[in-house]
């Protein structure tokens, strides 16, 4: 079910709720090709209400009137806010509206997801990795694809795990994780330490996600319901083929 929401960009997707907690918005392309979209749609499945924004069918993407966008009325108790890293270099209005997004959901207390993927460009990763350092105190879980986590490794001259420590340590971010669709295995540094999850079957990341952050809508961010949160696909029926 999409409906408008007085004229704003605003479209509200319902399934039969998992969690009464569980609500997303998401800030997204209209293509919903990026990892944002893919961990957005994998949470509807599962139960989440989700709120979904976007620039409207006679809008182009790069300069849509994001002006519009009442995200303080959107955001307000909302405990998500899912966007990808791509979507700031998507053009000057997308732009504002990730960054906008990031401000009124702080204000709201609605906590944000970054999931930090790869541009069609690899020339631009510097370009979007600068944008996500410039609002990381914004963001309450910074999530890599396994490519991307690489990228801005090689970037940062350093290796995996100590990137994701570095980013903790010196962000100050909650929750810095990735997840290894091959090796099935997710990596998590947070507040009261680090853990890393071996799942028995394989799933997208986007699906571990979703559950992932299903599971922390229902509990504290100690190390056991972390890791309580991580393993929760485990409980889902649909492997990665």
């Amino acid at each position: 079910m999409e409906n408008k929401l007085d004229n704003s960009l605003t479209k509200p997707l319902f399934a039969v709720p998992m969690s009464t907690n569980f609500s997303i918005v998401n800030f997204r392309h209209p293509n919903s090709l990026d990892a944002g979209s893919l961990v957005t749609n994998s949470a509807l499945e599962i139960g989440a209400q989700v709120d979904i924004i976007t620039s409207k069918q006679d809008e182009i993407f790069s300069d849509f009137n994001y002006g519009i966008i009442d995200w303080r009325k959107t955001l307000q108790n909302k405990h998500w806010l899912v966007i990808s890293s791509t979507t700031v270099l998507g053009g000057n209005s997308p732009a504002s509206a990730w960054g906008a997004s990031m401000i009124f959901g702080e204000l709201e207390g609605t906590k944000t997801v970054m999931i930090v993927d790869l541009p069609e460009d690899y020339s631009r990763i510097p370009e979007m990795w600068g944008q996500i350092i410039n609002r990381i105190r914004q963001i309450h879980i910074l999530f890599f694809t396994k490519k991307a986590l690489d990228s801005i490794s090689k970037l940062e001259n350093t290796t995996n795990p100590l990137l994701l420590k570095k980013i903790k340590s010196k962000g100050l971010v909650p929750i810095v994780c990735t997840y290894d669709e091959n090796e099935s295995i997710s990596h998590i540094i947070h507040t009261s330490g680090e853990l890393s999850i071996q799942l028995e079957s394989k799933y997208p990341f986007h699906l571990w996600l979703a559950y992932f952050i299903n599971g922390l809508s229902l509990t504290n961010l100690d190390n056991s319901e972390i890791k309580y949160a991580a393993s929760s696909v485990e409980n889902s029926k649909i492997p990665f083929n």
